[in-house]
């Protein structure tokens, strides 16, 4: 089911959720993305500033993609992020 990400804390989340479902620890998706474990561990926190290319390494890793969509909330609040 397509999971709706609109802050770091929500990807971390999302990755982390993914992860334990696969029975994965943070050293070994860290190996299959070839980063840093300390890295998932920021991930999966929500505090890190990782490069689009590495959070799409780690997805990749996990079988997952990055799809764009319309925002289904008409108003936007930067103030929310």
């Amino acid at each position: 089911m397509p999971v709706t990400i609109r802050n770091d804390k929500e990807l971390g989340e999302a990755i982390r959720a993914e992860r334990t479902k696969k029975g994965l620890r943070q050293v070994d998706l860290a190996r299959k993305a070839s980063v840093r474990q300390a890295l998932i561990s920021e991930l999966e926190n929500g505090a890190t500033s990782a490069r689009v290319e590495t959070v799409l390494k780690v997805l990749a890793a996990l079988d997952l993609d990055l799809a764009i969509v319309p925002r289904r909330k008409a108003e936007f609040d930067p103030t929310e992020y």
